[in-house]
């Protein structure tokens, strides 16, 4: 919120003194969208930090193995392990969690940013932030040595998937929206401006 503050004070003072550049209202609520988003992404995923000295020491095991203990490489094998393991309420609720946690980049983004309408960039998007997360999640573990966070092929999958399935809601929306002005343009030769 400090930060959507502080850009409303740039954007303020950059309206006052150059009278120009002006950011439409859905850009801003947009972007308020996105911050909010963002904070939460990052509360989910990467907090709370074991900072407490003594937490992480009582964290810490002998047997832990950097890059090994807690990850996973392979793709689809915690799905199926747990899926043996009788829980399978639990692998239906991490596929759709870890579809719907980046869902809003791929729609939000296009609506933001005009170059981004597009789904080799939004797909490597998806996959840059989800890569970003899970390697921060594997470096808390390395250096607590401790599974805290782990790393998980099958997230970085999934995020990115979500990020394609938001994108696919936003260009569905799109058409749905170009049609209706269209059609609105024809029936009484004005058109729709949002």
């Amino acid at each position: 919120m400090v930060l959507y503050f502080c850009f409303l004070v740039y954007r303020l003072i950059k309206r006052a003194l150059f009278k120009k550049d002006r950011l439409p209202i859905h850009k801003h609520i947009i972007i308020f969208c996105l911050l909010v988003y963002f904070f939460n992404l990052i509360s989910v995923t990467l907090f709370p930090l074991p900072i407490d000295a003594g937490l992480i020491k009582g964290m810490r095991y002998d047997s832990y193995l950097p890059f090994v203990s807690g990850n996973n490489f392979i793709p689809f094998y915690f799905f199926v392990d747990v899926y043996n393991e009788g829980l399978q309420f639990y692998v239906i609720r991490s596929i759709g969690g870890n579809l719907i946690l980046l869902l809003p980049v791929g729609f939000l983004f296009p609506l933001l940013f005009e170059k981004l309408n597009n789904l080799k960039k939004m797909l490597l998007i998806g996959l840059f932030i989800s890569l970003f997360i899970e390697v921060t999640q594997l470096s808390y573990s390395v250096y607590i040595k401790s599974v805290y966070r782990s790393f998980d092929v099958d997230d970085l999958m999934l995020n990115t998937l979500g990020t394609l399935l938001g994108y696919w809601f936003f260009y569905m929306l799109s058409m749905y929206y170009k049609r209706l002005a269209n059609r609105y343009k024809n029936k009484n030769g004005t058109s729709i401006n949002i």
